[in-house]
C-alpha cells in the first residue's frame, strides 16, 4: 500500500499534522502528504516526475522564502540538481525538506542544520513512513513499539539523546544531514552535508560585541517580509530582548506568559516600553496542566512548555511569525558552562565563572559519565515511581551511557571540552527539547529563530568561555551596543547591565534570597504571598500551593500503573514543609507516566 487511505488522511487532517509520507518498498510508489501551516510552504510542488515539500521556513541567499507557486517550482528544481549545494545556501532555517523522485525512484528527506523541526521516520518490514509528529505517524505506519531506553531517557533528561525516540524502530532524522531512500529495498545512504566551521581563536568582546549586533540586525532583515505579520516571544531574560532591539521592521508585537505578580512581568513591561512594543500578557495559573500541556502532549510525548499559552494571543493578533530567542543562552549566554556538583561547582555557578578546562583529551566513555551527571534531571525531590518502574529505569543506565558517549563523537572533535559540550547542547536538549517551544504552536503561527543564522553563529564562535560565562559577554553587549535599552534590569540580578559585573554577582545572591525567602514565609504562615514573585515561572509556589494545579497534573500521571500515589502526596507535603523541588521534575515524570495512556491509546 503506497496512496494514502481515506481514514488516514482523515486522520492526519485532525491531528494538524503538517508533513507525512510513505514508501511503498520494492513497490516503487511513495505517497506525501503537506498541510498548510503558518500560511508558509502551503502546497506540495510538483514538477515532471517529482514532488517537493518544505515543512518550517528558510531564509536561503539572504530571502527569506514563502513559498509561492513559481518560486516553489524553481527551488524544487534547484533542490532535484544538488540537494547538498542548495542545503548550503541556507542562511537561516528550521525546516525539512521532502522530495518524491518518482523518476529514479528515491526519496530525499533534508534537514537544517540544528535538525531541530521534527521528523519522525519508521522502518517497517514492507514500508518506510515519516511524520513530523507522532499521531501523524501512527496513523499511517504499523503498530509502534515502546523503546524501554527512549521512555528512560525522556525521564531522565527530557528528551532522547541522538536520534532516538520513545519508539522501537522509529528514529528522527538526524541534523544537517540529507537521507535518500531507495524505493526498490529500502535502502537508505546518508550524507551529512552540515559542518561546523574552524572556529577562530577569540576576538577582543567590544569589537565582537558590535559585529554581533550588526549579524543580528542582518539575521532579523533577513527573516522580515511585508507580506507577513510578526511577534516576538518577550521575557525579562537576555536572548528575546536581543532580538527585540535589533529588528528594524515595522509593525512587532510582544508576547508573554507569567505567574501572577511576578517581578519578572514588571521588567518585560518595561522593556516593552522602551522597545515602543504593544505588549500581550497571558497569565498563567490555576489547572493550566490539563489545559496546556496535556492536550499537547500525545503531538511530541512531552509535556514541558507554556510557549502554546501564547498562541491563542497570537493568532487572534494575525501573527504569521514568532521570533523566538532559541540557542543565545547556549552559544554565548553561559548556560552550557554551568555545572552541578560539590559546593566549588555552586560557588563557580553563583560567581559566573567557568570552571577549569578539561582540555581536549577527554575519552568518549569519560564524556559520557560527565553529560550523564549534568543533564540528568534529580527525581529524589518529587518521586513518584513505584520502586520496580524506577529499577527498570536505573537499569537502562549504562545503555544511556552508551548512547552519549556515541553521539560524543559527533561534538566538534578537536576542540576543547567545554566547547564540545555546547554543541551536545545544541545537538541534544536544544534540537529536541527546546525547539518543541516552536513545534507546538504549529499550525497557527511558524516560530522563527534569528540566533540560528550561519553569520550569528559565525561571530558567536569568536567569544571564549570565560567571556560567556556567568553573562558577562551578555551585559557588555548591552551596555555598549544598546543604549536604548540598557536601562531596562535584567531578571537574572534585578539590575540594569550597566552595572559592574562584580554588583550583579551579588545583586544575583539577593535576587535568589528574595524569591527564596518569601517562598519560605509564604509556606511557614500557609498563604501564597504576593511580595517576592521573581520568575514568570513559579514551579515551587504552583507545586505547594496551587491545588488546582496539582489535582490537574495528579489526574494525568494517575494513569498509569507506575504512578505512586502515596510517594507523590508524601512529596508535596515535603515540600510544604521547605523541602526543595524542581518543577523540570514534576514535569518530566508527567511525561514518562504519560507515556502509558499514550501507548493504550496506540493499541486501541
Amino acid at each position: 500500500m503506497s496512496a494514502f487511505e481515506p481514514d488516514e488522511l482523515a486522520k492526519l487532517q485532525t491531528a494538524g499534522t503538517s508533513l507525512a509520507g510513505r514508501i511503498a518498498i520494492g513497490a516503487g510508489t511513495a505517497a506525501l502528504f503537506r498541510r498548510a501551516v503558518g500560511r508558509l510552504w502551503p502546497d506540495v510542488a510538483a514538477l515532471s516526475d517529482f514532488r517537493f515539500a518544505i515543512d518550517g521556513y528558510l531564509v536561503q541567499d539572504g530571502t527569506f522564502r514563502l513559498g509561492d507557486p513559481d518560486e516553489a517550482r524553481l527551488l524544487a528544481g534547484a533542490f532535484r540538481a544538488n540537494p547538498a549545494a542548495f542545503m548550503d545556501r541556507i542562511d537561516n532555517g528550521c525546516c525539512n525538506i521532502v522530495a518524491h523522485d518518482d523518476a529514479r525512484k528515491v526519496t530525499v528527506i533534508a534537514n537544517d542544520p540544528t535538525g531541530c523541526q521534527p521528523l519522525y521516520v519508521h522502518f517497517g518490514r514492507d514500508r518506510i513512513s515519516f511524520a513530523n509528529d507522532l499521531p501523524g505517524l501512527q496513523a499511517i505506519a504499523p503498530k509502534l513499539e515502546r523503546d524501554p531506553l527512549g521512555c528512560a531517557e525522556l525521564y531522565w533528561f527530557g528528551y532522547q539523546i541522538a536520534n532516538r525516540t520513545i519508539f522501537r524502530d522509529v528514529f528522527r532524522t538526524p541534523p544537517g544531514s540529507i537521507l535518500t531512500i531507495d524505493w526498490r529495498d529500502g535502502r537508505i545512504t546518508t550524507e551529512t552535508w552540515w559542518h561546523p566551521a574552524d572556529r577562530p581563536a577569540p576576538g577582543d568582546p567590544d569589537k565582537v560585541g558590535a559585529e554581533l549586533i550588526e549579524a543580528m540586525r542582518i539575521a532579523c532583515r533577513r527573516l522580515y517580509t511585508p507580506e507577513r505579520r510578526y511577534g516576538v516571544k518577550l521575557s525579562g531574560g537576555m536572548d528575546s530582548r536581543l532580538i527585540a532591539g535589533c529588528w528594524q521592521d515595522p509593525g512587532l508585537r510582544a508576547f508573554t506568559y507569567t505567574a501572577p505578580d511576578t517581578i519578572e512581568c514588571g521588567i518585560t513591561r518595561r522593556l516593552a516600553r522602551a522597545l515602543a512594543l504593544p505588549l500581550d500578557v497571558v497569565t498563567v495559573e490555576g489547572d493550566f496542566f490539563s489545559r496546556l500541556h496535556a492536550p499537547l502532549f500525545p503531538k511530541q510525548a512531552i509535556a514541558e512548555f507554556f510557549h502554546q499559552a501564547l498562541t491563542p494571543s497570537m493568532q487572534g493578533a494575525g501573527i504569521d511569525c514568532a521570533l523566538d530567542g532559541i540557542a543565545g543562552d547556549v552559544l554565548f549566554g553561559g548556560l552550557a558552562l554551568k555545572r552541578k556538583g560539590g559546593i566549588g561547582a555552586t560557588l563557580r555557578n553563583v560567581l559566573g565563572m567557568a570552571g577549569p578546562s578539561l582540555g581536549t583529551n577527554v575519552s568518549n566513555a569519560a564524556a559520557a559519565e560527565i553529560i550523564f551527571s549534568q543533564i540528568r534531571v534529580p527525581d529524589a525531590t518529587l518521586p513518584a515511581l513505584r520502586d520496580a518502574a524506577m529499577q527498570a529505569i536505573d537499569a537502562l543506565k549504562a545503555d544511556a551511557l552508551d548512547d552519549i558517549a556515541r553521539e560524543f563523537p559527533n561534538c566538534e572533535p578537536g576542540q576543547p571540552f567545554e566547547r564540545r559540550y555546547i554543541r551536545f547542547a545544541i545537538r541534544n536538549r536544544m534540537r529536541r527539547d527546546v525547539a518543541l517551544q516552536g513545534a507546538i504552536c504549529r499550525p497557527e503561527v511558524e516560530t522563527i529563530y534569528p540566533f540560528l543564522d550561519r553569520d550569528v553563529q559565525a561571530v558567536a564562535a569568536r567569544i571564549s568561555t570565560a567571556q560567556a560565562a556567568g553573562k558577562k559577554f551578555y551585559r557588555r553587549l548591552y551596555r555598549a551596543q544598546l543604549p536604548r535599552i540598557a536601562g531596562v534590569p535584567l531578571d537574572d540580578s534585578l539590575l540594569p547591565p550597566g552595572a559592574p559585573n562584580a554588583v550583579h554577582v551579588f545583586a544575583r545572591i539577593l535576587r535568589y534570597g528574595l524569591e527564596t525567602s518569601s517562598f519560605r514565609a509564604s509556606l511557614m504562615l500557609k498563604k501564597n504571598l504576593r511580595f517576592g514573585r521573581v520568575n514568570s515561572v513559579q514551579w515551587p509556589r504552583w507545586i505547594a500551593f496551587d491545588r488546582d494545579f496539582v489535582a490537574g497534573i495528579r489526574r494525568f500521571m494517575a494513569q498509569s500503573p507506575d504512578f505512586d500515589a502515596a510517594r507523590f502526596d508524601a512529596a508535596l507535603d515535603r515540600v510544604r514543609r521547605c523541602a526543595p523541588v524542581s518543577g523540570t521534575r514534576i514535569m518530566l515524570t508527567a511525561s514518562f507516566l504519560g507515556l502509558d495512556g499514550f501507548f493504550a491509546e496506540s493499541d486501541a
